[in-house]
């Protein structure tokens, strides 16, 4: 259990520090969908068949698909000031990750992990989507966030489709040629 949680951590992470670090946006996307994989085998781990599914379906599959269209209708030349852009933008997201990365260290320093075990929640889908969607006394609050999830969704393929129609000249993409 110890080696596949290792080899499941090492996964996870190498992909997300690849997704930050690749200067392709395709290979970016890429490895994302190895980070979902990983996260996918730690559902398996804990003991949660129904949201590793649900993880390789919707995250690895349409999610990275989705990803994937967006940067092949979106591709432009790349700006030649790149790497002067990633310089400047650098420090503040060291420090946005500082922040972020201290504030979850807080949060799990306070929880109380006495009691906890893998595989407590729900094992069924049907009871899954149950509690998802407020049957049965759960929270409703359920379906209202899957619902803005899904509208979420919806405009970013729309901003997608809308962001590549757009004619070379306009915006920021002033003074780029194709």
């Amino acid at each position: 259990m110890l080696i596949a949680f290792i080899f499941l951590a090492s996964m996870t992470l190498i992909s997300a520090l690849a997704v930050v670090l690749s200067r392709n946006v395709v290979h970016s996307a890429l490895f994302m969908s190895g980070s979902f994989l990983g996260v996918a085998g730690f559902f398996v781990m804990l003991n949660a068949p129904a949201l590793a599914a649900f993880q390789v379906l919707i995250y690895v599959g349409a999610v990275t698909v989705v990803i994937l269209f967006g940067i092949m209708f979106t591709q432009r030349p790349q700006v030649r000031r790149f790497r002067l852009i990633i310089n400047r933008q650098m420090w503040s997201g060291l420090f946005v990750a500082l922040g972020v990365g201290a504030f979850l260290a807080y949060i799990l320093s306070i929880q109380d992990w006495v009691g906890t075990s893998p595989g407590y929640g729900p094992r069924e889908t049907a009871e899954l989507g149950e509690i998802l969607l407020g049957l049965n006394g759960a929270p409703e609050i359920f379906s209202l966030l899957f619902e803005v999830i899904s509208v979420l969704l919806l405009v970013a393929v729309v901003a997608a489709i809308v962001v590549s129609r757009r004619k070379t000249g306009e915006g920021i993409d002033r003074g780029v040629e194709e």
